[in-house]
This record gives structure tokens, C-alpha cells and sequence, in this order.
């Protein structure tokens, strides 16, 4: 009798382009088995939050190394803390290597991505004369996918929590991923996608905006309320009949989890789409942002705050990564919860005093209030250690194959929250030899050594990123 085999990038297909790639299943593993030996693969993430770390006793850890306390603004990391470690005292030149100049928000961005100094120029057209916002080197996403990509669906995969500004800043302050195009030589900056249903769509069914056929195909069994599950169900139904039982419980799981992320996917209302993208079926009439006007700002310009339920947004967005991961569609992503200079209302979003996100650090809060934005943040990072942890892999986990690192906008420095004094980041996983649990302070080392720490984990050989160079080797022993 032949033995059933199944390749480690198997997926079922069904009509209208629809497509389930499956996580990695004992059958696969024997499969690689006969043929060669196939370890899992190394996965990468970078997070970002617009905001800066606030009051660092309110963040920052006393207890350094192993078994650190875990204050206010890190509490979500309470059931997470051994499979993260919290990196402080990082600093941020304010000029030279790496450094930003210019106005803050628009020229900090750029260096803590790619490791290259930012221009200072100030950008046609920006009525509140920031300096250009755009990364002047190729962000370390790039890098790790060019490295480690291989035949993936998605090299890369850049994703956004909050769907639009809100206010009058520059859009490019949401984008935290560059490349470099292999024709012009020229930078380009990756867009992310900030839909859910678009990027479910990208990912899980296939749909090719170019052919309107196969978009009609999908269009009408959208509108007969049919999951993608059923789109592929005869051909499931085959495969998990042959699979042993635990493999056939993981499956399941996963179903379960493709179907629960359906439904909330489906909660959510549209507010607009990507450039470049179109919507696979009729979502129904977008719903505005929910915009409160609160005063003006410089030159007499109206100062909004926005709303649109960033709080499910954010699961969802994680549900998507921990899937692509799980699935092997990418492995190096990107993921801003919010937009450097964030504007979104802390009422809706954190239950406190009507504001923004960012005023929050320009005394329109407490110091608490800050710690309670950043935890919010952490709030989802932390849960998507959890899913990939809780996630088996071959004899391990999803997290022993991923390294994950949250990056905040700014620092603290005497109180100011335009500084790149005292940030704070966190790396999480176990891939590449890290040792994740402990507090390390890394006085005046710069940010991205934390990201080519990171780098070195997913399995990419440099010492450098932009302009700057070194990893911290405390975080693999």
C-alpha cells in the first residue's frame, strides 16, 4: 500500500481562487523525513507603537537579568515575561549615526528602522513644516526577508492596527518598512495594508484583483454567507480522513480558528482601502471614522482625534500574523499598532479622559495615563507570544522558530516625550539561540542593535544595519 505523503507546503484549493495553506503536521515532518532533513523555519517581526516610553519607574524593571518585576506599562507581560526579554536605557542620537534631526516625530522614525541618520528637510506640501518622515535606508524586514523568504506566498507582509491618521500628519508616519527597488536603485516604502478583510483575502483566498471573473466568482458566494472552509470542504473532509489523529485534531483546531477569525473579520466596518488594493466583494457602504474635533492647533487647524476600534483591530491583526506564520505564507512582517504621532481617542480606546494618544505625553494625562497607552500595546504583543507559543511546531513551538521585537516611538528624558533618551524595547522567542526572560539594561546602545540582535536570531549573518553596527550578545546567553 503507498504510503500518504504531503508536502511541508501543501495547501487545499477550492473554486473562486479560494485556498487553505495548512500548519505543520506530523505527516510532513516524515515526509521531509524520507526525503532530507527540513528544520522549521526561522520567522521575524517587527511591532511598532507611536508613542513614547513615559516615566520609566512606571516601565522599567528594577530587578535586572532574569525573573525582573514587571511594572504598570508591562503588565500584559505578566503570563509572557520567561519568553521575553525588556531591553532599557537604549538612546537615540539626536544627530551623527543613526541619530534624527530636524522636528521630532518626522525625523525619528526613519532612523529607528533602518539605522540611517534622517534628512531634516522639511517635506513639500506639510502644512506643519515637519521634516521628511521617509527612511533614508532599507528597514531590517527587508533584509531578513531577502535572506529568508524562500518560495513563501509573501515575502513580506506589512500590516497596521490603526486604518488612517486622523489628523494632519504626514500619512508616511503609519509606514515603518522600505526596500529598495532592484531596478531603480531608488528607495520605496512598503505600504501597509490596514483592512482586515483585504488582508484575510491576500492571504488565505487567492484573490487576484486582475481577473474580475474569479472577483465575481467570490463576490456571489460572499453574498450566500459561505466561509472559504466551505469553498475547499469536499477535499478537507478527504484529508482529514487520512491523517492520524493528532494531525487530524491540529487541523481541526486550525479550521476552528480560520472560522472564528471569519466572524470577527466580518464585525469590523470598512473604512477605506489600501492604494493599490480592491475589496473582493461588496462590504457594504464604508463607515466613517468616528472623528472628534477638540480645538485647533497651529496655524488655526483643526485638531481631531479618531476612533475606529483599533481594540478589535488589533486581535484580529495578530490572529492574521500568528495564521501566516503558522501557515508559512511569510516570514518577515512588520506590524504598527499605531501611527507615530497617534491621534486616536483615549476615551474609547483606554476608558480615560478625552484625548489623543499623543497629547498624552504633552500633560493632557497622567504619567499613569501614559503607562496605560503603552500597555495597550504591549496588551497585543503579548498576545501574540501567547498564540505562537501555545502553537506546536515539529517538537517545539511556533515561538522557539520566531523572533519578535516591539519598538516604541520615543523615550523619556525629565519628562519630555520628544527625546531618544531611556527607550525601552522588547524581544521575544527563542529562535536562533535567544534567551528570552530577563531585563537587560543596555545603557546608550542604540535601538537597531536591538533589531540586529534580532536579525542574527532569524538567521541572517550582519553586524550592521544603516549606519549602525553590533548586536547585544547578552540577549543569547
Amino acid at each position: 500500500m503507498k504510503r500518504f505523503t504531503l508536502p511541508r507546503r501543501a495547501a487545499l484549493k477550492g473554486i473562486a481562487g479560494a485556498a487553505v495553506s495548512l500548519p505543520l503536521l506530523e505527516v510532513m515532518l516524515a515526509t521531509a523525513a524520507r526525503a532530507q532533513p527540513m528544520p522549521a523555519p526561522k520567522r521575524y517581526l517587527v511591532t511598532f507603537g507611536g508613542l513614547s516610553v513615559g516615566n520609566p519607574q512606571l516601565i522599567v524593571p528594577n530587578t535586572v537579568g532574569p525573573g525582573y518585576d514587571v511594572k504598570r506599562a508591562l503588565a500584559p507581560l505578566s503570563s509572557v515575561k520567561n519568553d521575553v526579554s525588556v531591553v532599557s536605557e537604549l538612546r537615540l542620537p539626536a544627530s551623527g549615526a543613526g541619530g534624527w534631526t530636524g522636528r521630532w516625530h518626522s525625523s525619528s522614525l526613519g532612523p529607528l528602522v533602518s539605522g540611517m541618520r534622517a534628512s531634516g528637510t522639511a517635506a513639500p506640501g506639510n502644512p506643519l513644516g515637519h521634516g521628511d518622515p521617509v527612511a533614508k535606508g532599507v528597514t531590517s524586514d527587508q533584509v531578513v526577508a531577502d535572506a529568508i523568504a524562500g518560495n513563501t506566498r509573501f515575502r513580506s507582509l506589512e500590516l497596521r492596527v490603526q486604518p488612517e491618521v486622523y489628523r494632519e500628519n504626514d500619512g508616511t508616519f503609519g509606514i515603518i518598512s522600505y526596500r529598495r527597488d532592484a531596478a531603480t536603485g531608488k528607495l520605496q516604502a512598503n505600504e501597509p495594508q490596514a483592512s482586515p478583510r483585504l488582508a484575510f483575502d491576500s492571504l488565505f483566498t487567492g484573490f487576484a484583483a486582475s481577473d474580475p471573473a474569479e472577483a465575481a466568482k467570490r463576490t456571489a458566494l460572499l453574498d450566500q454567507d459561505k466561509s472559504i472552509l466551505d469553498l475547499v470542504r469536499e477535499r478537507a473532509q478527504v484529508l482529514l480522513g487520512r491523517l492520524g489523529s493528532a494531525d487530524r485534531r491540529r487541523v481541526e483546531r486550525h479550521f476552528d480558528e480560520i472560522r472564528d477569525l471569519e466572524r470577527r473579520i466580518s464585525e469590523i466596518p470598512a473604512v477605506g482601502t489600501t492604494a493599490g488594493c480592491m475589496p473582493i466583494g461588496d462590504p457594504g457602504q464604508d463607515v466613517a471614522v468616528r472623528k472628534t474635533q477638540r480645538g485647533t492647533v497651529e496655524g488655526d487647524i483643526p485638531r481631531y482625534l479618531g476612533y475606529a476600534d483599533e481594540e478589535k483591530r488589533a486581535r484580529v491583526m495578530s490572529d492574521l500574523l500568528h495564521m501566516a506564520f503558522t501557515c508559512d505564507l511569510t516570514r518577515s512582517a512588520t506590524l504598527a499598532y499605531t501611527f507615530a504621532q497617534c491621534f486616536i481617542d483615549t476615551q474609547a480606546l483606554l476608558g480615560i479622559q478625552q484625548t489623543d494618544v499623543h497629547e498624552l505625553g504633552h500633560g493632557a494625562g497622567s504619567d499613569e495615563d501614559k503607562a496605560d497607552a503603552f500597555a495597550w500595546h504591549i496588551k497585543h504583543f503579548a498576545y501574540l507570544v501567547a498564540k505562537l507559543r501555545d502553537t506546536p511546531e515539529g517538537a517545539g513551538s511556533l515561538l522557539d522558530n520566531t523572533v519578535m521585537v516591539f519598538l516604541p516611538e520615543g523615550g523619556w528624558d525629565d519628562g519630555e516625550p520628544h527625546s531618544g533618551e531611556n527607550m525601552a524595547m522588547l524581544i521575544a522567542g527563542r529562535a536562533g539561540g535567544l534567551k528570552p526572560g530577563k531585563h537587560l539594561k543596555a545603557t546608550g546602545r542604540h535601538p537597531v542593535q536591538v533589531l540586529i540582535s534580532a536579525m542574527n536570531a532569524a538567521g541572517v549573518a550582519t553586524d550592521t544595519l544603516g549606519e549602525i553596527s553590533g548586536k547585544l550578545p547578552e540577549l543569547f546567553t
